[in-house]
């Protein structure tokens, strides 16, 4: 039937917007979210993922570095040769 195989699509588009948006790739969230209003323009799902991702949280901008930086690794003191005799 016509309406599984729309239904099918849909959730797929939901999945991979849901996806997205935890990986902070706000750009395909959007693109899938309007691909499910385009289909079902009464989706409720597809209307927060397109807001979430028109108004993405500050700290999980797409491009930015989602995961902190690490502390530097302490390099080794040298040691004496004295120190191993």
């Amino acid at each position: 039937m016509a309406s599984e195989r729309v239904q099918r699509q849909i959730d797929r588009l939901l999945d991979e917007a849901e996806a997205a948006i935890r990986e902070g790739a706000w750009d395909i969230a959007r693109v899938r979210a309007e691909s499910v209003l385009r289909l079902d323009p009464h989706n409720e799902d597809a209307r927060s993922y397109l807001d979430a991702a028109l108004d993405p949280p500050s700290d999980r901008v797409a491009g930015a570095d989602a995961s902190p930086t690490p502390a530097p690794v302490p390099r080794p003191l040298p040691v004496s040769f004295a120190a191993g005799r």
